[in-house]
């Protein structure tokens, strides 16, 4: 039989079809000069925030202390940066302990590997939200995307200057000859405290040159790659998130080597369970190989997270008592329930964080996907203290 359809001509008009539609979406959504803002936090939200009463919040706005907020309809409206003015106002003023929860001289920047090989796990949902979550919190975020396909860095919209075809991805910060600078393609975006670096398809030229370079020196040095460009901004940060591709490639491997800990997204689902299994077992013999040449990964935590999860679904609910079962402590408790609200948000290239709860049809929607997303994320908080040393 002959093939009469030319694979490569396939491929090439379905990406440019793609590119030019896919650019468009985005010039509608965000032209060329426009540049996303956060939005503005209530009173109450506040007082959620910073563990104080809204009473107190009140207080100290009409006693001119603290930030100005913006007063509409009889209620103070606060942007993300005078939360954190707000927040290290009480911190100096010795309210709480851990007020300003920043890291101080003793403590290691945290970075944590949200990994797994199967697609679809959440990983890039709960990197994005756990990241929205802790610079809420007042720390000092760094966001790594390391999956080529950039779901995490496309979620961000336009960034000023951001070009992947132009090597602004960390592929340029962890090549072998001319790196640059790993602050060169560092990104602020419209979240306070909130930083990225981006993904593009040319992070996958890491895997090839992984590959001439233990063809020309042998040897593991390219597990360091990563690890070597994070510590040169590690004193910027309190935590950095990375995003791995779905994929145990050299790259997922270096970032590994680098982390200070691990985050496991499963879905309660047989194929995604039985698809972990088998990242382990590969991840495990890849471990093997390295502790044999000396060069070890040593995680202060390692800890999986269900997501995805379906309360009313009895195969789920069957499929989560087995892993409390297999994994124990090393499950978190909190698991992140499947939700259209968080689906929407997605949608909408934001983290539910950054979205109204007044914008949602059914606000007990919001609710409760908020209620399980900010319970999973303390839990990962309550790790990041344990790492620290702190009660």
């Amino acid at each position: 039989m002959t093939r009469h359809l030319s694979s490569l001509a396939f491929m090439q008009t379905f990406s440019a079809k793609l590119d030019v539609a896919l650019g468009n979406l985005s010039l509608a959504q965000f032209p060329p000069n426009a540049r996303r803002t956060m939005r503005k936090f209530s009173s109450s939200e506040v007082a959620a925030l910073l563990n104080v009463t809204e009473a107190y919040i009140r207080q100290i706005s009409l006693k001119d202390q603290g930030p100005s907020p913006e007063v509409a309809n009889g209620r103070r409206l606060y942007t993300m940066e005078q939360i954190l003015e707000l927040r290290m106002h009480l911190a100096q003023n010795g309210r709480k302990k851990w007020m300003n929860p920043r890291r101080v001289e003793g403590e290691q920047c945290q970075i944590l590997a949200i990994t797994n090989f199967k697609g679809g796990s959440s990983k890039t949902s709960t990197t994005i939200h756990l990241g929205h979550y802790l610079a809420l919190k007042g720390y000092r975020v760094l966001a790594v995307d390391l999956d080529p396909q950039a779901s995490l860095t496309s979620l961000h919209g336009s960034l000023p200057d951001f070009d992947y075809r132009d090597g602004d991805t960390l592929y340029s910060a962890i090549r072998f000859e001319n790196p640059v600078p790993t602050e060169q393609v560092i990104h602020q975006t419209h979240i306070a405290g909130f930083d990225v670096i981006c993904a593009g398809l040319e992070l996958t030229e890491f895997e090839t040159a992984v590959a001439l370079e233990m063809r020309k020196s042998g040897g593991t040095g390219f597990l360091l790659r990563v690890s070597q460009a994070l510590e040169q901004v590690a004193d910027r940060y309190d935590i950095i998130l990375m995003d791995s591709a779905p994929s145990l490639n050299f790259l997922t491997l270096s970032s590994l080597t680098a982390a200070t800990g691990v985050l496991i997204p499963v879905p309660a689902h047989m194929l995604d369970v039985d698809s972990t299994a088998k990242f382990l077992e590969l991840a495990g013999s890849y471990m093997q190989i390295l502790e044999q040449v000396g060069t070890s990964a040593q995680w202060d935590f390692a800890k999986f997270l269900i997501t995805k999860f379906e309360p009313n679904d009895h195969p789920q609910a069957n499929m989560t008592a087995l892993m409390r079962q297999v994994f124990g402590d090393d499950l978190l408790l909190n698991s992140v329930i499947k939700s259209t609200a968080v689906a929407d948000a997605l949608t909408w290239k934001q983290s539910l964080y950054e979205v109204q709860r007044a914008r949602f049809s059914a606000p007990k929607t919001y609710d409760r996907a908020i209620e399980s997303i900010n319970a999973a994320n303390a839990e990962i908080e309550e790790l990041l203290w344990k790492a620290w040393g702190r009660k």
